[in-house]
């Protein structure tokens, strides 16, 4: 993991350093972000109903930047959900610089749980593909919680089309499915995403419509949604998701077919997705279409209590 006493100084990101994080992140061709622009930086930073802008730092050695971290604070019931999106700059891993951040992090989540007098349960996302990332929440005793498998697929050319089954149709969503949108996705995954972040994806995402889709059935209902991400020639499905009363019949084959025909016919040349390593189902409908596991994402959880 590299010496952490490094000579590296933590301040708040200001606008003039974001074509900088963005070049980092773009290096990697394993980030999950690779393919970002300016313009989507600048606006993933104020997602609503989310605090990303004020907690966004970058890390600098030298007056180089070499690094940067979002902590995005979710406001819960009973606490405080807090994730970390990040990157080092690939020449400047190995280095401590991964140890220095997160320690800057422990610290800032151990001040802000006294301030606010609440527990806050904090999630480290590890790559596989960056070991000192998984070295990381090993050492710090934190939890593992589960671990979602990456997967890509590099043949776009001989992907067939699946015929469509009389009286299911696909459409482009507009901002009046945005309710039939959360209704979905809170169903499929058990999460309360809210109405405003939803309008905000569509509002926001150069893919929005076309590369978006729902699934209707023969009586109009809407039954299941896909949305995709096409950056240059590399693509990233998000979400695929059906309602509980249709799954295990084959929508979610049909959504799958129908995007990757259309990323194929947009000049995508690889598409890549994530699924849990649990969900046995799903990774065998990927396995069919060709997706083959790249790496993997473990998700590795801690808590910090307010000091009464």
């Amino acid at each position: 993991m590299g010496n952490s006493d490094i000579d590296a100084s933590i301040r708040v990101h200001i606008g003039s350093d974001t074509d900088r994080i963005v070049t980092m992140i773009n290096r990697d061709p394993y980030h999950m972000l690779n393919g970002l622009t300016v313009a989507e930086f600048d606006q993933n930073l104020d997602e609503p109903l989310r605090r990303i802008r004020d907690n966004t730092f970058v890390v600098e050695i030298r007056k180089t930047i070499v690094g940067y971290f979002s902590l995005c604070f979710v406001e819960e019931n009973t606490f405080i959900a807090v994730d970390c999106f990040g990157t080092v700059d690939m020449d400047w891993r190995r280095r401590g610089i991964g140890t220095a951040i997160f320690n800057f992090i422990f610290n800032r989540l151990e001040s802000i749980a006294h301030q606010e007098l609440k527990l806050i349960r904090f999630k480290h996302r590890a790559l596989t593909s960056i070991p000192a990332e998984v070295t990381i929440g090993v050492n710090l005793g934190m939890l593992e919680q589960n671990t979602l498998e990456i997967l890509c697929l590099k043949n776009m050319v001989d992907q067939k089309d699946i015929s469509q089954p009389l009286g299911f149709h696909f459409r482009n969503p507009t901002l009046e499915d945005a309710n039939d949108w959360v209704d979905i996705y809170n169903e499929a995954f058990g999460v309360n995403k809210s109405l405003e972040s939803v309008i905000y994806d569509f509002q926001g995402d150069s893919s929005y419509p076309n590369l978006y889709l729902l699934i209707t059935n023969e009586f109009g209902d809407t039954i299941g949604l896909i949305s995709s991400i096409l950056r240059g020639t590399h693509a990233r499905i998000p979400t695929i998701a059906v309602r509980r009363e249709w799954q295990k019949r084959g929508i979610g084959r049909l959504l799958l077919s129908e995007i990757l025909k259309r990323l194929k016919q947009s000049g995508a040349d690889d598409v890549r997705l994530t699924v849990e390593s649990t969900n046995y189902v799903a990774r065998s409908l990927y396995n069919k279409f060709g997706f083959q596991q790249e790496y993997k994402r473990i998700h590795y959880v801690t808590t910090f209590l307010p000091k009464l």
